[in-house]
């Protein structure tokens, strides 16, 4: 192994957990990556060392010791993503938050009214625009799918002259692999559309977002980076981040109020002010920072190589195991960080599987993910009802993928 792999997983005190007696074989960061010791740290030292009143709503020493460390993470995070400028960078509690706040927040317009969205998109981002479609304000198509992928000639055709966003994954939470985003920031510039893309998935293991493909927004979540839950980012290009309304608004993005003739005028803040209402989870930034910090040290190539690798244990251990598809082609799933699975053995019960996995071990359980994995669009398009993922980040290694294909072929034996 890396032997900057090797440092960083020590940063990481769950993998020595224990419950119940048995120790933890965690195969399900797509979820959330455990958490990073020096963010936690970081985000401790803030809570207890500044906890005031920040946000320029004072202006003694403390508040502006606050000011000047929630500015240095908004530039960490900027540098991150690909802004052009810290003011490009909103703070959000993730992705969920972030799409929220761009779908009701976008300037859409009589002429321009609809959004394509990928046959990938988590609910959520395919939620917040459903629910605008649903109240009449927009209209949604949804590309259709290839195999496990976009159909991008599909795409294509939807997006036309009424098109106002396209939204696409950067990588899936449940086929894996890695959407092309700079196919799709081509595709939606060509007829004058702007492009959203999720990078929950694709910012852990490849560093950085969208941005520096074109996309005209994107966002991730701290808490798939090991930082603390609640933390991450939407960036926004300067001149579309100039055209949205604020949608969620109160203290902190007011700059004037004035009153006449029976009236109230509000005049909000430029630029991320306008979009970071109330009071923000400041120490959740700092612990965003130290991960940030921390996993740039550690390299994001080194972090891609070992991930790609373990994918490919991962697809050729399952691909070998009677009983299962493994879905997804190797070349594709090697750009992501999961492998997803679907029994074709009779009687084969995924819940039941995963209750196997975790009281039925001896000494171990075994943590994945089964289900539709927040991707409705996925499983309608696909016909696939429930998937079994692992997915990986640094701390794992083939032993975890030998472990879990040890019981998955013991679960298939008890069938019999």
């Amino acid at each position: 192994m890396n032997k900057k792999i090797e440092a960083l997983n020590k940063e990481f005190p769950a993998l020595g957990s224990r419950f119940g007696g048995k120790r933890l074989v965690y195969l399900d960061s797509a979820c959330t990556v455990l958490k990073l010791r020096c963010a936690a740290d970081a985000q401790r030292r803030h809570l207890l060392e500044l906890g005031g009143c920040g946000g320029k709503r004072s202006f003694h020493a403390l508040a502006s010791a606050m000011e000047e460390e929630f500015n240095s993470v908004r530039a960490k995070a900027a540098a991150f993503m690909g802004a052009a400028s810290p003011e490009e960078i909103v703070f959000t509690s993730g992705v969920t938050d972030a799409a929220n706040l761009l779908a009701n927040s976008f300037p859409f317009t009589p002429a321009r009214d609809e959004v394509v969205l990928s046959p990938l998109e988590h609910n959520a981002v395919f939620l917040p625009f459903e629910r605008l479609a649903a109240a009449g304000r927009i209209k949604l198509k949804v590309a259709p799918l290839k195999g496990c992928g976009v159909d991008w000639d599909g795409l294509e055709r939807l997006v036309g002259r009424r098109t106002a966003l396209v939204c696409v994954t950067h990588a899936s939470n449940i086929f894996g692999g890695r959407c092309d985003a700079a196919r799709a920031a081509d595709i939606a510039h060509a007829a004058g559309a702007l492009l959203f893309t999720d990078d929950a998935q694709y910012a852990p293991t490849h560093g950085g977002c969208g941005a520096p493909f074109g996309a005209d927004a994107c966002a991730f979540s701290g808490h798939k980076i090991g930082a603390p839950y609640c933390t991450g980012a939407l960036y926004v290009k300067r001149d579309l981040l100039a055209r949205l309304r604020p949608w969620r608004v109160g203290g902190g993005t007011v700059e004037d109020v004035s009153a006449g003739g029976g009236k109230f005028r509000v005049k909000y803040l430029d630029n991320y002010q306008g979009f970071e209402a109330g009071v923000q989870n400041y120490s959740g930034a700092a612990g965003l920072a130290a991960a940030l910090d921390r996993l740039g040290e550690c390299g994001f190539d080194n972090i891609r190589a070992h991930v790609s690798g373990l994918v490919d244990g991962a697809f050729k251990s399952l691909s070998g195991v009677k009983g299962v598809k493994v879905l997804g082609r190797r070349e594709d799933l090697l750009e992501g960080s999961l492998v997803s699975f679907v029994p074709v053995r009779k009687g084969f019960s995924v819940p039941d599987f995963n209750l196997f996995l975790n009281h039925q071990l001896k000494g171990r359980f075994i943590a994945v993910r089964t289900g539709r994995h927040c991707a409705d669009l996925a499983c309608l398009a696909s016909g696939y009802r429930e998937t079994v993922r692992l997915s990986f980040f640094s701390y794992n290694t083939q032993a975890d993928t030998d472990v879990f294909t040890a019981a998955l072929e013991e679960y298939l034996k008890s069938l019999d």
